[in-house]
């Protein structure tokens, strides 16, 4: 606080009161405040904390000496945005008569910044008086008022607004640095000659801007009313060809002419109220050659401003204060001489991470910090960082040199930003990338649990293409044995690792279920040479994984979170970092990370089998409702969909399938006697279930133990209600689209013969080997056996059980056909097909052309296009597409979900009566080898009938083709209903237990508490206020009530 004279302050130093936050203090002091008694000048807000941190650990870490004004060198800050919110609309944050129970978006930001939002509603109220104290009453704003708080909602959402809002700051920041440091002499620093917006541009490439719709136009255009002139928007224009085509030697293959176009707040607008460009640079042809986001950055280069760029993606954010280091940052650049070959051309920052919003945003938003911080100044120290986009500062200059600020091939560089990186360390000369620390971005993470999972997918098919680009391969070449080994471990290595990690547990499993049934069976024992030293194989296994699995497991644990608690620990205090590493185990963490893991292992080695990568769009807003089980049901009690696609559908043949085998296994390891016949081993083999425990929970169960709202019981009998119609409604059309969609499609790189085909082959030779010594022991048992009857009974082991579930498809189609039935499989094979000129009318945009159908087809396509949900349109009668005549007794066939319960049970016991041999000598564990061993070839089987399905062999196959299809299929739903219904059953203890929650605690939910850290979220119960005599307005004449 000032306390000068006028005379003071114009000749002299004036006295000021300093802050106590600006007090220094002695370390036990700082202990003293941190773990007992608070600062009550310390701020409360957690923004703000950080804030304060940052801008005085900066302040404190070296820096180049920073550009004086007004020599400022221009700089431009670009930013893709493709279908990103540019604003946050209503409907977004409160729907009037939204589903019972669930809370509006709106609600969760007011609690989350409840400070800042009380802080906003008395400003509000302040600069009007009609502004209402309605709290959380949110259908009583009126639209006025509902702007100004989807405004204020946009930027602590991740939207285009806060990112722009943000990225402006640069503005008057060098304002700022005019005023207080400028070169006053110089003619450049003259009122009228000086201006930020000369030496900073914010350009937005807005790829889809020509196709807005009304709402994105006005949300444009006010950004360009409250922001400063220094933004600029860059958009791809299109139109006809016209006349003039040849004679500027457009292609004839051409359809339009494309331009490159930019347009700010001076522009002209048109009756739509978007804007008429102020240049326009036609381009030779299509300019989206590759997923999109590359290809919208380099269109736009040609209007940056300045020798350097800075390019943010649309979820990010910045600081006045932060902004301040601009200078320093710039001065990175400077060389020692002109010409200087070992000059910088790329400075990487780290990013604040703001969306730590419930578990789920936290544990993405600890990876980031991680990752931006800690690793990045590892990785730059040893020579391995590369280009990740965002608070990068790039040589524009120089990165225009090789190509642009990013790669643009179609699939190849789907994470198109590394390779900016890469091909300045081929291209450098000897020069690295640096890192600094001193200047910060904000950056917004995913917050649900799909959207985590929907962006590590994408990341891990693109470093599956990663590895196969020439730029690896040379660097691999090129890179010393130091560096290559850390690039190897910063970007590949670590998702193969992911990969090797997530199938350690199964192949543990498999080997210690095969040593397991090895063993002796407790009866003619004498015929088996089974035991070494006198310990069965059970008790030798025990003390195997004892030593491989013990207490240490918990330092691994650890150790995957020791990053982030030595960055927080250093940023913070040991209090800080220890409470947020307990509240993230607490809140189950290890869960996530380990279905993350199995994620990433399916994505990259997908990749490297089959390719298709694509780029995958995430939305990274607060999940406030719940994700169903498979689809919607129809209002009332039947048992029909209206949509199709929940978290079962998303994650069946990723993670759901392996975790159901994983438990099975681990039951047949108990049962074979793989813990009671450990002996004194037993103790040890706590640590290898608690590993496989965890698995199996997080595989199996973490997409629903994090979806909001799951255990209701209201909402988890519609799921039951939509599992039956998802399996049964229209005899299985349900599952059947489903399971072409997304196993079964055709033209997907996937091939008759591949490596799973090898796998497997390895697997049935494992079990075999293993088998024919149980069967050699039993013809030494029974000498009557011949060779004859050895050889059948080695056949009766290597025969799969199909032949009782095969005769009964054969059986089942020809009754369909004898009784004019249309099974969803009969009706599938007379959809009409399209041929391939369609394909491409649809990808060239023609209008009209495509019907679901023909979609559908396109999508399959793709190897990695992302499940979408789909509204159930009806069931087209068979009969009316030109049906064949005879009795028309029944319309859908037979539900395809009974063959699949048919073709289980039969193949079941064919498989018990080929083995009932094993069982009358008490061999159990020869019985479950055989079983394992069936049960294997049965699923290579399985995948040659899939891989004959989609070849174009199948179309050639006539009727056998269809039995072929109902033995493929029913074995498919069974796996899938058996899956599902494991799943749900498991899940009904916890929705008991809710259950009793909510009847003692109504208002205390434990499934909020895990989700979102707060479990006193409820939405408000309405009441009937009836008007009572005493209310009604008095009527002249009328008689008064008695007192």
């Amino acid at each position: 606080v000032a306390s000068a004279t006028p005379a003071e302050e114009a000749h002299g130093p004036r006295r000021v009161k300093v802050p106590d936050i600006f007090r220094e203090k002695n370390p036990l002091e700082m202990a003293a405040r941190q773990m007992c008694v608070p600062d009550p000048n310390w701020p409360q807000n957690a923004d703000v904390q950080w804030r304060i941190i940052a801008l005085a650990r900066g302040l404190g870490l070296p820096m180049p000496r920073p550009f004086r004004a007004p020599y400022m060198p221009g700089i431009t800050v670009l930013i893709p945005h493709y279908g990103e919110s540019i604003l946050m609309m209503t409907k977004e944050l409160f729907q009037d008569g939204g589903r019972k129970g669930e809370l509006p978006l709106m609600h969760w930001l007011k609690h989350t910044y409840e400070s800042e939002y009380a802080a906003f509603t008395s400003r509000m109220q302040a600069r009007s008086e009609g502004w209402p104290v309605a709290g959380s009453d949110w259908g009583e704003y009126t639209k006025a008022q509902w702007d100004k708080m989807n405004s204020w909602a946009s930027m602590r959402m991740q939207t285009l607004w806060r990112t722009v809002a943000g990225m402006c700051l640069y503005h008057p920041a060098l304002q700022c640095h005019f005023e207080a440091q400028a070169d006053r002499s110089s003619s450049l620093a003259r009122p009228d000659v000086w201006d930020p917006s000369e030496c900073f541009r914010c350009l937005v490439s807005m790829q889809m801007y020509k196709f807005f719709d009304q709402t994105q136009i006005d949300h444009t255009n006010q950004m360009f009313e409250k922001l400063p002139d220094c933004l600029k928007v860059a958009f791809i224009d299109c139109q006809g060809k016209g006349r003039a085509a040849d004679a500027d030697d457009v292609h004839p293959r051409q359809r339009r002419r494309y331009f490159s176009c930019l347009i700010d707040k001076t522009c002209d607008a048109l009756p739509d109220r978007s804007r008429v460009p102020k240049l326009r640079i036609e381009l030779p042809g299509y300019p989206i050659l590759g997923d999109g986001k590359g290809d919208n950055q380099n269109h736009a280069i040609p209007f940056m401003r300045g020798h350097f760029a800075q390019c943010i993606d649309a979820n990010q954010g910045a600081y006045f204060e932060q902004m301040l280091f601009l200078p320093c940052a710039l001065g990175e650049f400077r060389s020692r001489y002109r010409g200087d070959p070992q000059a910088k051309r790329i400075v990487g920052f780290p990013e604040h991470i703001t969306s730590d919003i419930g578990s789920i945003g936290d544990f993405a938003a600890s990876a980031e910090v991680a990752f931006g911080t800690i690793l990045q100044r590892t990785y730059a120290a040893l020579g391995a960082r590369m280009h990740y986009g965002h608070p990068d500062i790039m040589n524009k200059v120089f990165m225009m040199q090789q190509g642009g600020v990013s790669k643009a091939t179609k699939t190849l560089n789907l994470s198109e930003d590394i390779f900016a990186g890469m091909d300045f360390t081929l291209r450098g000369q000897g020069r690295t990338i640096h890192h600094q620390e001193y200047f910060h971005l904000a950056k917004g993470r995913d917050l649900g649990f799909n959207t985590v999972l929907g962006f590590f997918s994408k990341l891990a098919s693109g470093t599956g293409e990663q590895v196969i680009t020439r730029q690896a391969f040379r660097l691999g070449q090129i890179l010393p044995l130091p560096e290559a080994l850390t690039f190897y471990y910063a970007h590949v290595g670590y998702y193969f690792t992911q990969y090797l990690v997530s199938m350690s547990l199964p192949l543990l499993a498999f080997v210690w279920l095969l040593v397991v049934s090895s063993d002796c069976e407790g009866s003619f024992d004498a015929f088996l040479s089974c035991s070494v030293g006198g310990r069965s194989a059970a008790e030798i296994m025990a003390g195997l994984l004892g030593i491989w699995f013990s207490w240490l497991l918990l330092l691994f644990l650890v150790a995957s979170s020791l990053p982030l608690f030595v960055e927080v620990w250093s940023e913070r205090s040991f209090k800080t970092a220890a409470l947020r590493f307990v509240k993230q185990i607490c809140t189950l963490s290890p869960l996530l990370f380990i279905f993350q893991g199995k994620i990433i292992g399916h994505y990259v080695t997908n990749e490297l089998r089959y390719g298709g990568a694509t780029y995958v769009s995430t939305g990274r807003g607060l999940p406030t409702e719940r994700r169903p089980f498979v689809g919607e049901a129809h209002g009332g009690k039947g048992f029909k969909l209206k949509k199709v696609g929940g978290l079962y559908l998303d994650y069946a043949a990723i993670a759901y399938y392996d975790g159901a085998m994983l438990l099975v296994g681990t039951l047949l390891i108990a049962f074979s006697g793989g813990v009671s016949g450990a002996g004194a081993a037993r103790g040890q083999l706590n640590w290898i279930f608690f590993s496989l425990g965890l698995t199996i929970i997080s595989w199996l169960f973490a997409p629903f133990i994090f979806n909001p709202y799951q255990f209701e019981a209201t909402r988890f009998w519609e799921d039951l209600r939509c599992l039956t119609a998802f399996f049964m409604e229209d005899g299985g059309r349900h599952w059947v689209e489903w399971y072409n969609r997304t196993q079964l499609r055709k033209g997907s790189g996937r091939s008759v013969v591949d490596i799973v085909f090898f796998l497997g082959a390895f697997f049935i030779v494992a079990w075999y080997a293993m088998m024919n010594v149980k069967i050699q022991a039993l013809g030494q048992i029974f000498a009557a056996y011949s060779k004859d009857q050895l050889f059948e009974l080695n056949v009766l082991m290597l025969m799969p059980p199909f032949i009782c579930s095969m005769a009964y498809c054969v059986v089942a189609m020809a009754l369909e056909r004898i009784m004019g039935c249309y099974g969803a499989i009969r009706r599938l094979r007379r959809r009409p097909r399209r041929s391939g000129a369609a394909f491409l009318d649809l990808e060239a945009g023609a209008p009209g052309v495509a019907d679901g159908a023909e979609v559908e087809e396109a999508e399959a396509r793709e190897v990695h296009v992302a499940e979408r949900d789909r509204a159930v349109k009806p069931a087209a009668d068979p009969q009316g597409a030109g049906g064949e005549s005879g009795c028309r007794c029944c319309l859908f066939g037979m539900p395809l979900a009974i063959s699949a319960v048919c073709v289980l049970l039969l193949d079941i016991v064919e498989a018990a009566v080929a083995l009932y041999r094993f069982t009358h000598v008490g061999w159990w564990r020869a019985f479950v080898a055989g079983l394992m061993l069936k049960w294997g070839i049965s699923c290579l089987l399985l995948h040659l009938g899939e891989g004959v399905l989609r070849s174009q062999v199948f179309e050639r196959c006539g009727r056998f083709g269809l039995v072929l299809d109902l033995w493929v299929r029913a074995h498919r739903m069974a796996r899938d209903i058996l899956t599902s219904v494991l799943i749900l059953v498991a899940l009904t203890p916890l929705v008991l237990i809710n259950m009793l929650n909510d009847y003692l605690t109504p208002g205390l939910s434990l499934h909020h508490l895990l989700i979102y850290r707060n479990p006193n979220h409820l939405s408000k119960r309405e009441a009937i206020v009836h008007a009572c005599q005493w209310d009604v307005p008095e009527q002249p004449g009328a008689p008064q009530p008695k007192a």
